[in-house]
């Protein structure tokens, strides 16, 4: 049961309330100090209201918890730290020759309120916890990676939140007019100040947001029996999205007041969301994880370091990375309408590499539950324990950290945004929510595996035309025919893990029917790049020959099911998918 004071039930209405006016608070001093809205005397009014009705606000709190809450060191740690951020709040406001001109002028203000307002919901937060929460002291320690992920997202946050204020206090939003780019480039050739001030302020935003798919990652594997962690997780997720978006707005409507409301709510919530994770995490995280997450077996400690780097190498399941590097090598062909440069080719796979691993790698994290119970993962190395969890997370994202970088440093940011947006894709919508929810699972996260020919054809031409669709289509429909194939060999192993795949939830027959329809789309597919001129009669003749082929497997296999037919329809899947794209490229390279 949550604490119960005086105030009943109006209590986390009414501290919810101050929260609201605390943001106000942040938001509309920021926009009057960066604005000339400062200087006209009802702003001053509105401002100073809204000022001092905050700074009641949290002595109001701070007193609540002085007086009902004295046992728990918690509250009065933090009514002490909330009267003392409001008084900065106030001295600062009201001190003597402040001037907002100044770069840094704007940078206490912030820093002041959002302490302030992370100092009242974490004192919210606890109120709501089981009493019996706040009696232990300390974080478990098997659940200290989770904590140290949590505060440096906080403090990546605050860094972020100076450099975003120093860009709108110097007008250095003016010196980037684009978005993602600046000035087209990702590091133009004149490095002024305010271009160097904006690119530091963009490449923070993504130091934090991989930090937030850290706290994210880690909240979907071990802590979804805490409804505040889940529910505050896919928050910080979602405004950091948003964040995101009304970031990118700026070229477009320029740093107008509504805009910077905006752009500062969501950084309000997304710093409330972290407070409430770190309370709930230092409050309630006292039941230690399972010995088998907390480090690694006695077997790996005897691992040399090429047996290491070999285990770290398997994690990036290199075979389905090499299928994905094919595709991505045709479709530069074809753009190139032959070989392109090796320089750009070789940088490509590398980066195509790294993505590929770095989704594998994560979804191996997220899917070790479940990988335990199925014997064909049950000897990965996240499974056995060769490495731990927090070394796979940390591996998984410096790899899709570093594909990132290199895409839009050295090729293209189109290709960047596509190539993250696969990993995206596939670990947090496929791996996260399809493919445990929906029996749709693979036929919607088959985009995932389909978006590398979009990444290779970006890289040479740097747009997306209608050619490299039809390549992303082909795969797309090749996805579930050969992943139900696969269902259908283990499909007991599917059932122990409750995954809902096909076979697992209406049947051999009907599946092996489905098989059958998606067969003759996907055959019909590979024959459409002949009739635009995309592709010679060369590769027409041999994509009807393979294509014959697929189609006699799937026929067979729906009219007498056997496990070997499966297996030889998943076996020649494969070969199929990779040799349809080498003639793709001989054909283009050739005629």
């Amino acid at each position: 049961m949550p604490h119960k004071l005086t105030l009943g039930r109006n209590l986390p209405t009414l501290t919810v309330a101050f929260c609201l006016w605390l943001a106000l608070l942040v938001i509309t001093g920021t926009i009057a100090g960066q604005t000339d809205y400062a200087d006209t005397a009802w702003a001053a009014l509105l401002y100073g209201a809204i000022d001092g009705v905050a700074a009641i606000a949290v002595t109001t709190v701070a007193l609540l918890a002085w007086r009902y809450n004295r046992r728990s060191r918690f509250s009065i740690m933090v009514a002490f730290g909330a009267v003392a951020f409001a008084a900065g709040q106030l001295w600062q406001r009201s001190a003597p020759r402040w001037d907002w001109s100044h770069p840094l002028a704007l940078v206490p203000h912030l820093l002041v309120a959002m302490l302030t307002l992370g100092v009242v919901i974490g004192l919210v937060t606890a109120w709501q916890l089981p009493a019996t929460a706040t009696r232990h002291s300390g974080i478990d320690r098997s659940h200290r990676f989770f904590w140290l992920s949590i505060l440096l997202t906080g403090l990546s946050f605050l860094i972020l939140l100076v450099t975003g204020s120093v860009v709108t206090n110097t007008g250095a939003g003016v010196a980037c007019p684009d978005w993602p780019l600046c000035r087209g480039e990702i590091f133009p050739s004149m490095l002024t100040t305010g271009v160097m001030i904006n690119l530091l302020h963009r490449f923070m935003t993504v130091a934090f947001g991989v930090l937030v798919a850290a706290v994210i990652l880690q909240t979907r594997r071990y802590y979804l029996r805490y409804p505040l962690i889940a529910r505050w997780s896919t928050v910080l997720g979602v405004t950091f999205v948003g964040q995101i978006i009304a970031g990118g707005m700026y070229p477009l409507l320029g740093y107008t007041p509504v805009l910077t409301f905006i752009h500062l709510g969501l950084s309000a919530a997304m710093w409330g969301s972290l407070v409430v994770l770190a309370t709930v995490c230092a409050l309630t995280l006292d039941t230690p994880l399972p010995a088998a997450e907390i480090g690694l077996k006695p077997e790996a400690a005897t691992l040399t370091f090429k047996q290491k780097a070999g285990v770290y190498f398997k994690l990036t399941k290199p075979w389905i990375m090499i299928l994905l590097l094919l595709t991505t090598i045709t479709a530069m062909v074809i753009a190139a309408e032959g070989l392109p440069a090796m320089p750009l080719l070789l940088l490509t796979l590398l980066g195509g590499a790294l993505s590929s691993g770095g989704a594998s790698v994560l979804n191996s994290y997220v899917d070790s539950d479940i990988d335990q119970l199925m014997s064909r993962t049950s000897r990965r190395a996240t499974v056995t324990g060769l490495v731990t969890p927090h070394e796979t997370l940390i591996f998984g994202l410096v790899l899709s950290t570093l594909s990132f970088l290199l895409f839009a440093a050295l090729v293209n940011t189109l290709s960047a945004i596509l190539s993250t947006l696969g990993i995206l894709y596939y670990v947090f919508f496929y791996t996260l929510y399809l493919k445990r929810s929906t029996i749709h699972n693979i036929i919607i996260g088959g985009a995932a595996g389909a978006i590398p020919p979009l990444v290779g054809w970006a890289a040479v031409n740097n747009n997306l035309e209608l050619s490299a669709f039809y390549l992303f289509a082909i795969i797309f429909f090749w996805t579930p025919p050969h992943t139900w194939a696969l269902a259908l060999m283990v499909e007991k192993d599917y059932a122990k893990a409750r995954v809902p795949m096909l076979p697992v939830m209406i049947g051999e027959k009907e599946t092996t029917y489905q098989i059958l329809l998606y067969s003759a789309l996907l055959i019909t597919i590979t024959l459409l790049p002949f009739t635009f001129g995309m592709l010679s009669w060369f590769y027409l003749a041999i994509a009807a020959l393979l294509g014959a082929r697929f189609m006699q497997l799937a026929w067979q296999l729906w009219r007498n099911y056997t496990k070997a037919t499966s297996r030889k329809l998943y076996k020649y899947s494969q070969s199929y998918l990779a040799v349809l794209f080498i003639i793709m490229a001989l054909d283009r390279a050739l005629f």
